[in-house]
């Protein structure tokens, strides 16, 4: 699914460029803001004892965090609510849909 996945994300940022760079870069940091809750469940889930694991989740936790906090210092706007909505419920199907398969 990875082809699907890049070829997906591509479009999505293609228009997302389109639109200017606020909007884009609004798209990047809540792109990041749901990465870094989909990691926080990930840590949630993680034995308490693997903590090779957990570091390497909390350090692309914090680089998700950055990388949202910078999108939105350089300008970026907040996404309407029905948006981000929208970016979850896609997110939902592809992790899904990777499980599944």
């Amino acid at each position: 699914l990875n082809a699907l996945w890049f070829a997906g994300a591509a479009g999505i940022g293609a228009v997302a460029g389109l639109l200017g760079d606020r909007i884009s870069l609004g798209f990047v940091a809540e792109t990041e803001r749901q990465v870094e809750a989909h990691l926080d469940g990930h840590l949630e889930r993680l034995p308490a004892g693997d903590t090779r694991s957990r570091a390497i989740l909390a350090q692309m936790r914090e680089d998700e965090i950055r990388h949202g906090r910078d999108a939105l210092a350089r300008g970026g706007d907040e996404l309407p609510r029905p948006l981000q909505g929208l970016m979850r419920l896609t997110a939902r199907v592809m992790t899904a849909t990777a499980y599944r398969l």
